[in-house]
């Protein structure tokens, strides 16, 4: 995920940032269908918001209304998204459901969404007051962020120090799996974490930090890659420097290069998410809502499996695998 800070004045300028005070359920206009939906993803050539993107599609082929998926092919950032955003707002659509890129700075323009009668559901990442979403639908990050400092125990033999390369702050899920991973770290002592290295979501600075990391801490014993992006440079590193299965790697996500790099040995383990139930959720539960129904839980999440060499192609994974 790819976060290109720019100055706030120009930030500010771009999201027109102004104080919104919404209710969380709006009446919709379009009460009957069949209902058109947008789904903007974080970065919309990522395999992981593909996938969700097929449970959307798929969701909506049963109930009668379409998704039209949008969202910035090269970049995870509020200024790349925001564009698609304002874009799915002046279409009026019936629902929109968003991946916002960062926490603070998606918040007033969201706003704006639920401010002219546009239902919002929040999918996998979220805002830093996500109420005045219908509701929001992810992974538990957190729990997945502790599942990784337990592979990464595993494969080290619990000893030696590990380093965290990650995307940038402020995106809510990288936040919570770095969160959960600390906790949990915490009770192997032998384990020593170096911290963490944001990469902007920008594989090549990801494979350079890991380079440098390397050449750095001789007994580096592992590295937690926050997601997919990231984890193409880390991985690519440790092939590059010669170090594959011995530098234990263990990522989020399960794109198809993932996994074959799972089944090569290069990668120990990956924590994948189930984007394909995410984006089902997405379109069910903004049905319901447009429908009539107006109670939900304030978030509904859909778990998180640990895939390795021992399980890669059970039928117990099957579902957590992404494609293109």
């Amino acid at each position: 995920m790819l976060m290109r800070l720019v100055p706030a004045t120009a930030l500010a300028a771009i999201i027109g940032l102004s104080a919104l005070v919404v209710p969380r359920t709006i009446p919709h206009a379009n009460a009957a269908g069949p209902y058109k939906i947008v789904l903007i993803a974080g970065i919309a050539s990522d395999a992981f918001y593909i996938t969700m993107n097929h449970g959307a599609q798929a969701e909506a082929k049963k109930e009668g209304a379409t998704v039209q998926f949008s969202g910035s092919p090269a970049a995870f950032s509020p200024s790349t998204q925001l564009p698609y955003l304002n874009a799915a707002i002046a279409q009026k659509p019936d629902l929109i459901l968003i991946a916002p890129t960062d926490k603070e700075a998606l918040q007033a323009p969201i706003a704006r969404a639920v401010a002219a009668h546009i239902p919002v559901i929040l999918v996998d990442t979220t805002l830093t007051d996500p109420s005045i979403a219908v509701t929001t639908i992810s992974s538990d990050n957190v729990a997945g962020g502790r599942k990784v400092a337990d592979a990464l125990a595993s494969a080290t033999g619990k000893k030696g120090q590990v380093a965290v390369v990650s995307v940038s702050p402020g995106v809510s899920t990288t936040d919570e799996r770095v969160e959960g991973f600390n906790a949990e770290l915490a009770k192997y002592p032998a384990l020593k974490s170096l911290g963490v290295t944001f990469t902007g979501d920008n594989p090549t600075r990801a494979n350079a930090v890991t380079k440098g990391l390397v050449a750095a801490h001789r007994d580096l014993a592992g590295v937690f890659a926050t997601n997919v992006v990231t984890g193409s440079g880390v991985t690519a590193a440790a092939r590059e420097l010669g170090l594959s299965g011995k530098l234990k790697l263990v990522e989020f996500d399960a794109e198809p290069a993932q996994v074959e790099a799972v089944k090569a040995g290069t990668i120990s383990a990956l924590v994948a998410q189930d984007p394909y139930h995410i984006g089902q959720l997405g379109v069910q539960y903004g049905i319901q809502y447009l429908k009539g129904k107006k109670t939900f839980d304030k978030h509904y999440g859909t778990g998180e499996a640990i895939i390795t060499k021992d399980n890669v192609d059970s039928a117990d994974v099957k579902d957590y695998l992404y494609s293109k």
